[in-house]
């Protein structure tokens, strides 16, 4: 059985560390949110115990992140492209939409960090930013002109290798 490595693994990493330096600092509780997966067990008559046949994606999940900062609620998912002019609207859900647009309905945070490989770029967009841009435009992808044009930066500082914090608790509404 093969798997398809996960392209974006490595981001969500920086996110993690961001977050337990966030959390190790007092500034924010944000946890990675686990996707619910369906482990079908069988038994092996050879060797007198159960082994993992196959698993899947019990259900779809939320979105990556999730959590508090300055008494505001943050939810957010992580996307990675290699894609040398856009970001492919394939990458994001519908379900993942939704969610963040009731996160924001709640008064939360709701979000995505977008990140090219090939500029070595990540950029902040609010989920009420890509639903307007969807509703506005036909295309099939954002261009990384549009993300320079309308969206946040985020780069490492504060000796935090992807400070996205401070860009998330200035802005009033998410």
């Amino acid at each position: 059985m093969t798997f398809k490595k996960n392209a974006g693994k490595y981001f969500e990493e920086w996110i993690d560390w961001a977050n337990q330096q966030y959390m190790d600092r007092g500034q924010a509780v944000v946890t990675k949110i686990p996707t619910p997966w369906k482990v079908i067990r069988k038994y092996s008559p050879y060797k007198k115990t159960y082994e993992i046949a196959t698993a899947f994606p019990e259900k779809k999940s939320t979105v990556d992140f999730g959590g508090t900062a300055s008494a505001q609620s943050l939810w957010f998912d992580a996307k990675v492209t290699k894609d040398e002019k856009r970001f492919p609207l394939q990458n994001i859900h519908k379900h993942q939409i939704e969610y963040l647009k009731q996160v924001h309905q709640q008064g939360g945070k709701a979000f995505f960090l977008i990140h090219s490989e090939h500029f070595k770029c990540t950029w902040l967009l609010w989920n009420s930013q890509l639903m307007e841009f969807m509703e506005t435009t036909k295309r099939k992808s954002i261009p990384f002109s549009w993300l320079d044009e309308n969206c946040a930066i985020v780069k490492s500082s504060n000796g935090i290798v992807l400070d996205y914090l401070p860009e998330v608790l200035k802005q009033r509404e998410g």
